[in-house]
């Protein structure tokens, strides 16, 4: 299960990474006038679709951690 939530979190940094390269990469078509290309890119779509999967996998994330507490609690009890 640790592993797991590794991969996720692993993944989750990746997403972010992703995420402001694209950003910068906007900015920097933004300040150089070229609009058509940041719609070309399709820039905007794929960034929103970044931070709805960075969100998800951070769910994702807390629901895993919240499931191996209770499971841990769990064992604790009956090791009583």
């Amino acid at each position: 299960m640790k592993e797991l939530i590794k991969g996720y979190v692993n993944g989750c940094e990746l997403l972010r990474q992703r995420i402001c390269e694209l950003t910068e990469q906007m900015n920097t078509l933004r300040k150089k006038g070229n609009t058509l290309e940041i719609e070309e890119l399709d820039l905007v779509r794929r960034i929103q679709l970044l931070y709805t999967e960075h969100r998800q996998t951070k769910e994702t994330i807390e629901y895993l951690e919240s499931y191996m507490r209770r499971v841990e609690e769990r064992v604790k009890k009956k090791a009583v």
